[in-house]
């Protein structure tokens, strides 16, 4: 669908951040809401009236103001995508929905003020304009009656969740009289044009996600209290142990605002007769939060708030379920949880924890038994599918597996012969499964993933646009043409392979290196082949270098180790920017360290907007060892020329000290891209034309094997500069000025300014004693020389053991 303008009717919370992300994607908008009632005392002072469109434009104004100080993570890529958002009120303004393709209602949760402004969107929409309600629970029939049938066939529910920029789902709903085209075309544009994944959901109340997830919620509230639990225990069992987000349950619900769930479950119980009502009953503790306005993070306090010990310092306090009252975190120790974190998958934590004879083993069971089960029942209530409900509740709550996913993990029978145990009726879904299926609601077959479908009682393809590549379904295709520990090349088709890094974290090693070197050699010598896509599937490209195996090179005093360690690493780097066939490189969230050495060496970069990047080396008392400093400041150089400022040879006469300058603080302050845009702004990722974005993650590898295919059609191979204008001694004795500066104001360490200065010689072009020219292979040697002598440093070791030990950079 081709959408290039939207209005937005709304400029709260949802409704500007809605905007926000469609000018992320680079959709302008108009924003519009209500006209204030009458003018504020601030107004005044700034001698507005009535007529002003400051003043009747104030809410609108505000909003897009308010988006990034106020809103962390912020909502946009890059502040400069705000100026694609125009806005408006409902009064003056109306006229121009007729400009949009698309018209987003989210405004209040009202039925009544919904009604009243799509009767004003029918009177102003261009007839062919699609207009759709971000509604968390209001019925889309009530919504639109009294609406033409020509609104009614362009009219559906586009449930975004909040964060818009960071959560992946968006429900559809559609009713009979939507046009199948209209929702077919929307899903696409959701997809591709905004990076989301669609479920399709029924028109019933709250949806789907929203459904099983507040059920879930007063679910595990209930059995809390019900066996004395404390919050942080509850929320150490409901989390990653039993493939659960990070912020678990309450933490969640300080997230979500708990008036907000409560308004769902309210609405829902008042809405909804099934097994789960009494459920939504709430507790005098919850009711008593809400009366006291301890609301969550909005509020400044919730299921937790900031407080201190008795001795000053700072820390974060629970409530106690019984009392009401805030208290110190307790301890939470038990045995399951202990191994349920050193198990690898989602499924076998579950599993691990539901069967553990502790405490914590036993509410698990209790919480996942109920929820499960009452999502199994739900179906084919407010979906059709198991695929749309997992889908719901890893892309809206960030669950690792689905519910029918977590059943298959556990195994179907046993969680049917546990409920039974326990009293409890086994749900017909899983009575189906077992009776007419395989007992499993997923299973693989010729390298196809198939799903039980309970109409037909029989296994069916998971449908998906050619443009979703899966390495995962690639290889049990048998795709692998070649494969070690750490990585393999997989062939993709049409001549493009893909190197998959497979690392624990992806962290780049030998192993790494020898299937990239491979793989390199591989198209390079066949002409069937035409170039290299470096991506995979997990959650982040790579966290950066082995850690370990150098700290423990470094511990024994192998320097010469550690020179074959980083000189193989450097040049295959070096080959990936000058092999003759293209290589780009496909990474999504997070490319540190020397997994973004990996991408400053590729030609072309395909990344995904939610790109997380940097060279962070100095947090383990390191600078850049594969190439990095010399490729991010060939970046800086390439993108001050096109500019057109200072700093480059042969250009006015800055000299080549501003690309070192902006270099050095990328690395020395170890500055991380919040975005691909960010990315590209810093350096990390090239400028002119050489980054492409994709908004959509499952995208991705098949937009890099495009790119690809697009290169190799007139291919000229990079060779290895020779020309790199590097400032000498006197950038040096700049750059350690400003470093004895830092140092001097105790805003650095002793040791960080030993790490800076060697940040600053490498930058400058080492000795050499005046500005001029280099080649890569210099910077190469002396950033490794530099490289090196730091891993000799006992400071420098101590750091990368704490990063290994705790996770975070020590300061010494």
């Amino acid at each position: 669908m081709n959408i290039k303008k939207v209005a937005v009717l709304g400029s709260g919370v949802m409704g500007s951040a809605i905007a926000a992300h469609l000018a992320n994607a680079g959709i302008p908008s108009y924003l519009l809401d209500i006209v204030p009632r009458e003018l504020g005392d601030d107004d005044k002072k700034q001698g507005l009236t009535e007529t002003d469109p400051r003043f009747r434009n104030k809410f609108a104004i505000n909003a897009i103001q308010n988006v990034l100080p106020n809103q962390k993570p912020s909502p946009v890529f890059d502040k400069r995508v705000l100026k694609l958002i125009t806005p408006g009120n409902f009064e003056d303004d109306m006229s121009k929905l007729a400009e949009c393709d698309w018209i987003i209602e989210v405004v209040v949760e009202r039925l009544d003020i919904k009604q009243k402004v799509f009767s004003q969107v029918e009177e102003h929409r261009r007839k062919d304009a699609v207009v759709s309600s971000n509604t968390s629970g209001i019925r889309l029939k009530e919504m639109c009656e009294g609406r033409s049938d020509s609104f009614k066939k362009h009219f559906l529910i586009t449930h975004f969740f909040n964060p818009v920029r960071y959560m992946k789902l968006v429900e559809i709903v559609a009713s009979e009289h939507t046009d199948p085209k209209i929702v077919s075309n929307m899903a696409q544009f959701l997809e591709v044009g905004l990076g989301k994944g669609v479920v399709y959901a029924k028109d019933t109340p709250t949806f789907v996600a929203n459904r099983i997830g507040v059920y879930g919620f007063m679910n595990t509230i209930h059995h809390a209290i019900e066996q004395g639990m404390s919050i942080e225990a509850v929320d150490k069992i409901t989390g990653p142990a039993t493939g659960k987000a990070k912020s678990a349950t309450f933490r969640t619900a300080d997230l979500a605002g708990l008036d907000t769930l409560v308004h769902i479950a309210k609405n829902n119980r008042e809405q909804i007769d099934d097994e789960g009502n009494d459920t939504l009953i709430m507790p005098d503790i919850i009711t008593k939060m809400v009366e006291n306005k301890w609301i969550g993070q909005k509020a400044g306090q919730g299921f937790y708030k900031k407080g201190k010990d008795a001795s000053g310092n700072k820390q974060i306090l629970s409530i106690d379920l019984k009392t009401g009252e805030y208290k110190e975190q307790e301890k939470v120790r038990y045995n399951s949880l202990g191994l349920a974190k050193n198990l690898d998958t989602a499924g076998e934590r579950i599993k691990a924890m539901i069967n553990a004879d502790d405490e914590a083993g036993r509410f698990a069971w209790l919480t996942t038994r109920d929820t499960l089960s009452y999502a199994a029942n739900r179906i084919p209530e407010i979906t059709d599918d198991v695929v749309n409900m997992d889908r719901a509740m890893k892309w809206g709550f960030n669950w690792e597996l689905g519910p029918f996913e977590s059943l298959d993990a556990i195994g179907v029978k046993e969680f049917a012969d546990r409920l039974q145990k326990d009293g409890k009726s086994v749900p017909n879904t899983i009575q189906s499964v077992l009776n007419d299926g395989d007992g499993v609601f997923y299973k693989n077959e010729g390298g196809k993933s198939l799903y039980f479908d309970f109409e037909s009682k029989s296994y069916k393809a998971i449908e998906a646009p050619k443009t979703h590549l899966v390495l995962k379904t690639l290889r049990d295709e048998g795709k692998v043409l070649k494969s070690n520990s750490g990585a393999s090349i997989i062939d993709l088709g049409d001549g493009v392979v893909n190197v998959e890094f497979h690392t624990k974290m992806n962290a780049i090693d030998a192993d790494i290196g020898q299937i990239l070197n491979d793989a390199i050699d591989l198209v390079e010598g066949d002409d069937q082949y035409k170039g290299i896509v470096i991506s995979n599937d997990a959650q982040n490209f790579s966290v950066g270098a082995n850690l370990m195996l150098l700290w423990m090179e470094a511990q024994q005093k192998n320097w010469d180790g550690i020179e074959t360690m980083v000189k193989g690493f450097q040049d295959v780097c070096l080959r990936l920017r000058t092999s003759k066939k293209p290589v780009v490189g496909a990474p999504s969230g997070m490319a540190l360290g020397g997994g973004c050495e990996v991408l400053l060496g590729c030609d072309v970069v395909r990344a995904h907007a939610e790109t997380y990047i940097g060279l962070v080396e100095v947090g383990a008392g390191l600078i850049p060892g594969g190439g990095g400093n010399k490729n991010l400041l060939m970046n800086i150089e390439a993108n001050l020329k096109e500019k057109g400022p200072v700093g480059w040879a042969g250009k006015s006469d800055g000299g080549p000290f501003p690309k070192a300058q902006k270099t050095f603080e990328a690395i020395g302050f170890a500055k991380v891209a919040t975005s691909a845009v960010e990315g590209q702004k810093i350096g990390y990722l090239p400028g002119q034309g050489r980054t492409r974005l994709s908004m959509s993650r499952d995208h991705l590898l098949y937009d890099a094997k495009q790119d690809v295919l697009e290169l190799a059609k007139d291919y000229t191979p990079a060779a290895a500069r020779e020309d790199i204008y590097v400032a000498g001694m006197g950038g040096k004795m700049a750059m350690f000025s400003a470093i004895k500066g830092f140092h001097a104001q105790g805003l650095i360490s002793d040791h960080d300014r030993l790490i800076a200065e060697k940040l600053a010689h490498v930058l400058a072009g080492g000795d050499l004693p005046n500005q001029g020219f280099v080649s890569e292979q210099y910077l190469l040697d002396i950033e490794r020389e530099a490289f090196i002598s730091l891993c000799g440093e006992e400071k420098t070791q101590a750091r990368m053991q704490a990063l290994l030990m705790t996770g975070k950079p020590l300061r010494n």
